[in-house]
């Protein structure tokens, strides 16, 4: 295989998930650290928009944001996975540092990209050949192993639901949630887990960005924080006082991440819980 000559190098690409709301005019922190973070100047960045109901509205924000940064953007909005495997947009795949994905409605994102050429392509060069991946809002969803449906509640009465529906996997074992703080998607994000034995789950505030660097380090960037959350699955249902069901999620704990932290693959404090050891393993 023929290595880009904007590659990061050998190995996995950084994997960056982000909650979406990111300033895009101003200060840009978490857009500024996505860009600095990757290993060449002036990277080529790839605005996908295919999520959203709006693509026209979200290029125009991105193209200046990433500008400003020093990046080269472009922008594809396939509309379905015949016009993404098409040559000519598949051809644009292999001349970018960045794939950026934008938020909107994570199933209309998986029902372009999930399965096609593309995809497969542009997993083969993250893992390969250093081609970074982001994701904001629905874009970070759509890069854990199973996402939220988007029809549930913030809050979720009468117990899980049912088997959350698979993403791109990206960040294998993992269930990613966003606008976590701002929406109140704590106990979604713990019934998930319910119907996701094994799984992670991952809750992402606005403008806050989790980034795995090629090397296995886990850093957070931005105004808020992200939330881990392990255990709870498989729920216990139990005896309902009142109509629906009532269940019971046992041994879930929580871990606060918040900016500014880091966590190193080679050098992990005394006493890390296993669970962000985990996630620094991918």
């Amino acid at each position: 295989m023929v290595m880009s000559d904007r590659a990061a190098g050998d190995g996995h690409g950084l994997l960056a998930l982000i909650g979406g709301n990111e300033d895009r005019d101003a200060e840009r922190a978490v857009l500024g650290a996505l860009v600095r973070a990757l290993p060449v100047p002036q990277p080529r960045v790839l605005v996908f928009t295919a999520a959203s109901g709006g693509p026209e509205l979200l290029w125009a924000q991105y193209q200046p944001a990433f500008e400003a940064l020093g990046a080269r953007p472009a922008w594809l909005d396939a509309r379905s996975t015949v016009e993404l495997d098409q040559p000519g947009a598949l051809a644009l795949l292999e001349d970018i540092d960045l794939l950026f994905m934008t938020g909107g409605d994570q199933h209309r994102l998986m029902d372009t990209l999930g399965g096609s050429q593309a995809w497969e392509r542009l997993a083969q060069r993250h893992a390969q050949e250093g081609l970074a991946l982001a994701g904001t809002s629905a874009g970070a969803s759509a890069l854990g192993a199973r996402m939220p449906r988007g029809d549930e509640g913030d809050q979720i009465a009468g117990g899980p639901p049912g088997p959350l529906p698979p993403g791109l996997g990206a960040w294998p074992l993992t269930v990613v949630d966003q606008h976590f703080a701002q929406r109140r998607r704590l106990a979604r994000l713990v019934q998930f887990l319910g119907v996701s034995p094994g799984h992670i789950g991952l809750g992402l505030d606005e403008d806050t960005a989790l980034l795995l660097h090629p090397a296995g380090g886990l850093e957070v960037v931005g105004s808020g924080a992200v939330t881990v959350v392990v255990g709870g699955g498989p729920g216990t249902r139990l005896q309902a006082a009142g109509p629906g069901e009532c269940w019971s999620l046992d041994g879930v704990s929580l871990h606060l991440l918040t900016a500014g932290a880091r966590l190193d693959n080679t050098e992990q404090p005394d006493g890390m819980p296993e669970a962000l050891r985990s996630l620094l393993r991918r």
